[in-house]
């Protein structure tokens, strides 16, 4: 893999590993020699370190074979950094140095002194008979974990029955990655994925089904490693043993993990010399080729070229790889489209394609966490690139992308530039999502600008064009399908929402109050310009005849335009992660948008959760729903519009008549099944 460390992504703060990672020239020595320091101050205090194993599920196994200075902070690590009880089993190999006065100053931990040098796989192997938990820790006494490091790896085998191992992201003190997730090559061989790297660059930052972990933190299943025997004594005294162990577990019909978010530093070859190492490794290679040749066959070559498709376990080397391109990375509470990108990226992952999101606009978000927040783990996102960084992507990436998904017709345009020459292999899916140049025609007529038909038709014209090279055209709506069809493309094919639906619905009585969702960052948006016109024009208007009515306003706001309302009985609420109460206790959902393009998800949201809408006609003819049957649709002049609110807000059987059929037409229109089926005939 190319060098990155001088890449764009140096200047990005790694923030979220803390401020330890050091990022700085490194010497060996003066690390030991800290550490060392910390060591003498602990062992002159009368300080203890105290284990508790209350009801523990997870067992701990450290071995030792001297460097006290190391098993300290290995230990005041876990202590530290996790909330689990577990079972701590240390094996002290015969050490020479102060490890036993080390050990004398723990408590609540079961201690196994040997009267030789086992070595670490014996000594792991040994600790079986003492572990009667439900799940295996083996890590190194050179090892510091970050905080929840472990409880991740616990969450991830509790609530993943196919999961059998979990390892992580391992950090030299240099700051570099030692690996994140390993690859066994076809001969045996085997590389850190990323080593030598930044640990933060988006490529080690997604789970992954990987080939093995190092067992330098390797969490695993306690019945499984009893099935296997434990570590293969062949390989003794240590390497390949955990290689071993995982390609078993992968014959078995099991998967490996690499989660990023369990993190350690590692001082590799603490316990040892480097030359050591090194001849152990290459001994024990050919022990394990033999042993595996045949599983082997399956893997791919040595090699750097193959190391993006090998980052993955050989069982996932059949799966097609899809890039997914979008302004954003695709967050339910943007709006704008982006939940159905959300929706669609998810179920993609679902099914079994490798996935990699590549927003074109840098992110605002500074953590990993939440910019996974409502998108599978598994999917890589590549962060901090930006369009500036497209071309080397996609260069990098040679042919490497099975299929790219475009969203957006500025996307496709910057994508055009460099498919042909670095992607000309990948099959293109151009989602319209919206037809664009409709959306600005509706915003100029709205600020009472004039534009004649040959002006509107060359518009669309242009637009239309851009998906040329496509194979496959997806839209949002049956009327947007039809204009790519007259205008000469074959293979359109309809992907509207896919929601989940509250099927307890409360009643008229039990609700008060207006509401309106919908992201307000943008002054120059339709959600700005539908929020600044009602709370101005319509709002007075409903007052005067409720006096006492609310309206409830959720989504992002940082609009220059919205801060500076101040409107009575406007809530300006901001982003919430849930809307349930919302939906639940407000009595009609207000949608007065004036110009936009595709289909208004927030209307399909809202009808979901049983809420009736009073919108726009233009939007009523973008979601083809009849007025006064399944919506109440207004024109955007503030006397009909207010008069259609409350109209629907005090008429009950109004009411309930809208939210009944809203409520049946949106489950045949957005069900999750259709959805899916829609996905699997478009990558087909």
């Amino acid at each position: 893999m190319a060098n990155l460390k001088n890449s764009i992504y140096a200047e990005i703060s790694p923030s979220y590993l803390g401020n330890e990672i050091l990022f700085s020239a490194y010497d060996r020595e003066q690390y030991l020699e800290e550490k060392k320091l910390e060591l003498e101050n602990f062992l002159t205090s009368d300080k203890h370190l105290e284990f508790s194993p209350k009801q523990p599920k997870l067992a701990i196994v450290i071995v030792l074979f001297n460097k006290a200075e190391l098993t300290l902070a290995c230990l005041q690590s876990i202590k530290k950094n996790t909330k689990l009880t577990f079972k701590l089993i240390i094996v002290d190999n015969n050490s020479s140095d102060q490890t036993d006065l080390l050990l004398q100053r723990i408590k609540g931990a079961v201690i196994i002194r040997n009267k030789h040098n086992e070595h670490f796989i014996n000594a792991c192997n040994q600790s079986l008979q003492y572990i009667k938990e439900d799940y295996l820790l083996f890590l190194n006494n050179d090892t510091e974990i970050y905080d929840g490091a472990i409880d991740v790896a616990f969450n991830e085998l509790v609530f993943d029955q196919k999961c059998a191992a979990v390892g992580g992201k391992l950090i030299l003190p240099d700051g570099f990655l030692q690996e994140a997730g390993s690859i066994i090559w076809s001969d045996g061989s085997c590389v850190g994925y990323g080593r030598g790297q930044l640990p933060y660059l988006p490529e080690f930052n997604f789970k992954r089904v990987v080939d093995y972990c190092s067992a330098a933190f390797l969490m695993t299943r306690t019945q499984l490693f009893r099935d296997h025997g434990g570590f293969d004594q062949n390989f003794a005294p240590a390497y390949y043993e955990e290689t071993d162990y995982c390609l078993w577990l992968q014959e078995n019909n099991y998967d490996v993990i690499y989660n990023p978010m369990v993190i350690a530093r590692h001082f590799e070859f603490g316990s040892g010399k480097i030359s050591d190492a090194i001849e152990l490794h290459q001994k024990n290679q050919k022990l394990f080729y033999n042993k595996h040749n045949k599983q082997l066959n399956k893997h791919l070559r040595n090699g750097e070229p193959n190391e993006l498709t090998g980052r993955y376990a050989a069982s996932k080397h059949p799966c097609k790889k899809l890039l997914y391109i979008d302004d954003r990375v695709p967050h339910l509470d943007l709006g704008s489209g982006f939940p159905r990108s959300n929706a669609i990226v998810n179920q993609i992952q679902k099914m079994d394609y490798l996935v990699t999101i590549y927003p074109l606009t840098k992110p605002i978000e500074d953590q990993w966490e939440s910019t996974y927040r409502d998108i599978d783990p598994s999917i890589e996102i590549i962060r901090f690139k930006g369009i500036q960084g497209f071309k080397e992507h996609i260069k990098f990436r040679l042919n490497y992308y099975d299929y790219i998904w475009i969203s957006r017709p500025h996307n496709l345009q910057t994508v055009f530039r460099t498919q042909k020459q670095y992607a000309k292999n990948s099959r293109i899916i151009y989602d319209a999502e919206a037809i664009y140049a409709e959306r600005e025609i509706n915003r100029l007529k709205n600020r009472g600008g004039k534009i004649n038909q040959s002006r509107f038709n060359l518009m669309i014209k242009n637009e239309l064009t851009l998906a040329e090279f496509a194979e496959t055209i997806t839209v949002v709506s049956e009327n947007d399908a039809e204009k790519f069809r007259k205008f000469g493309y074959g293979n359109v094919k309809v992907l509207g929402h896919s929601l989940k639906f509250n099927d307890s619905l409360i009643e008229f009585d039990q609700r008060k109050d207006l509401l309106f969702v919908g992201n307000l960052d943008d002054d120059a948006s339709p959600n700005v310009d539908s929020i600044v016109w009602f709370t101005k024009e319509v709002w007075p208007l409903i007052r005067t005849e409720l006096p006492d009515l609310k309206l409830n306003i959720v989504g992002s706001c940082h609009s220059s335009v919205i801060k500076s309302l101040y409107i009575g009985g406007v809530n300006f609420l901001g982003k919430l992660t849930d809307l349930t109460k919302f939906y639940a206790n407000n009595r009609v959902f207000i949608a007065p948008t004036r110009f936009s393009a595709g289909i208004p998800y927030k209307i399909h949201e809202a009808a979901a959760n049983g809420m009736p809408v009073v919108a726009t006609k233009l939007l009523g003819n973008q979601l083809d729903w009849n007025d006064t049957e399944t919506i109440i649709l207004a024109d955007p002049i503030a006397k009909n519009f207010a008069a259609a609110v409350i109209k629907l807000y005090t008429d009950r059987t109004l009411w309930e008549k809208i939210q009944c059929n809203s409520f049946k037409k949106i489950k045949t229109e957005a069900s999750p099944e259709n959805f899916i089926k829609t996905i699997s005939a478009i990558l087909e």
